[in-house]
């Protein structure tokens, strides 16, 4: 699957977030599942979700606790302690918990994006905010990016659980 476009949305009263049909489309339920993980986004004030199966499997190669430091410890307590499942209805509605929200910052007014493996939920004039100033300078950190993407292949980047199946956070 990969996510792209952009999506003004809004959260109903029930904190209810209805996933566009052309997002829905390209999840195929036998192999990615029918449930989305919602989790902290790796950017400060957003929040990512994850087709179910796909979340599960990005996550399964963390060893148990006893192999890895403390800090990855705590990093994988906060992440699964701050995640939710949640089921679609059959309208496609997920249900974003309260508390995700307000920790995030997001209020009712969102953006939905597509990020390759991902979705983002913004909170939509954060995101505007974002847009206003990433356009003036986008062929320049298109080209960097560029550059780097390049750099990683062409010094054979190892390949990681995470990288193998898209997540490079």
């Amino acid at each position: 699957m990969f996510f792209v476009g952009t999506y003004e949305l809004t959260i109903d009263a029930k904190n209810r977030l209805s996933i566009p049909h052309a997002i829905r489309s390209k999840i195929n339920c036998d192999a990615d599942g029918r449930a989305f993980y919602v989790v902290p986004g790796q950017r400060q004030g957003t929040l990512a979700i994850y087709p179910e199966r796909y979340y599960e499997k990005t996550r399964a190669f963390i060893p148990p606790p006893e192999q890895i430091s403390d800090e990855a410890y705590e990093w994988r307590q906060f992440e699964f302690s701050q995640s939710a499942l949640l089921d679609p209805d059959s309208q496609g509605r997920i249900l974003i918990p309260e508390r995700l929200l307000k920790r995030a910052g997001i209020g009712r007014e969102v953006t939905l994006i597509g990020v390759q493996d991902r979705l983002e939920l913004w909170d939509r004039g954060a995101f505007e905010a974002f847009q206003d100033e990433k356009w003036p300078a986008y062929p320049q950190h298109r080209a960097k990016a560029m550059r780097e993407l390049r750099e990683l292949k062409e010094n054979g980047a190892p390949e990681t659980p995470e990288r193998a199946v898209g997540v490079h956070e």
